[in-house]
């Protein structure tokens, strides 16, 4: 057993290896994508505008496009622009799709592709990250300076990038996650003979207990 302190400041001492190379490829793609994005969302705007700008995207959506759709506004009065707003215009006009695919790429560009291979030790040739044990309410480690936690994954081009963490010759990464943690933990300070026999059998913790709960056989669980 190795307590979860000492994992983490073995990564954090340790670091991962990048890739650098398929990230200069990865900047290529993502930039042409970008370029491309741009001119479908201008020929759909009917003008070239400052795609980053909320106020001038705000006019392009809400005045010459005329989106109806009800919006939050900014505090100085504008209508927002945020992705959570924008997710109401999906479906409205086909514009609203690429301008998410837009701000993902800027953001994927932005904030992980150009700064990472900067952040890159030169002694060692690897990414170090700082990971916090008290930053969040589930208990997870939390990461900053870089953030790899947030990579996204939604994107053919998030995935890509992801594909940039590798591993030294000879050696493997492997992913690995909690099964249903907090259950496992109530069952075991509850002392409840059915949720652990329910675990010990390794069966369905939901089907378990829905079958429980509705008196039906678990093969009647739908």
């Amino acid at each position: 057993f190795v307590d979860s302190a000492t994992v983490h400041n073995f990564m954090e001492k340790n670091g991962i290896k990048i890739d650098t190379a398929s990230l200069e490829k990865l900047s290529e793609k993502v930039n042409s994508e970008i370029v491309s994005l741009e001119k479908k969302i201008y020929e759909m705007a009917g003008q070239e505008f400052n795609i980053n700008s909320p106020q001038q995207l705000g006019e392009i959506l809400f005045d010459k496009l005329q989106l109806k759709t009800k919006v939050k506004k900014t505090s100085g009065g504008a209508r927002s622009t945020a992705v959570s707003e924008l997710e109401k215009l999906r479906g409205e006009h086909p514009i609203i799709e690429l301008i998410m695919q837009y701000r993902e790429l800027q953001k994927l560009k932005t904030t992980y592709i150009e700064p990472f291979p900067t952040l890159i030790d030169q002694e060692d040739d690897r990414l170090h990250t700082t990971y916090n044990q008290m930053g969040t309410v589930t208990g997870r480690l939390s990461s900053q300076d870089p953030n790899l936690q947030n990579i996204p994954i939604r994107t053919e081009l998030g995935r890509e990038f992801r594909k940039a963490f590798v591993a030294e010759e000879g050696w493997q990464l492997l992913s690995l996650d909690y099964s249903q943690i907090e259950l496992r933990v109530a069952a075991y300070l509850s002392g409840d003979q059915r949720m652990l026999e329910a675990f010990q059998n390794n069966e369905d913790i939901h089907t378990r207990t829905a079958a429980e709960v509705f008196e039906i056989s678990p093969d009647k669980v739908t």
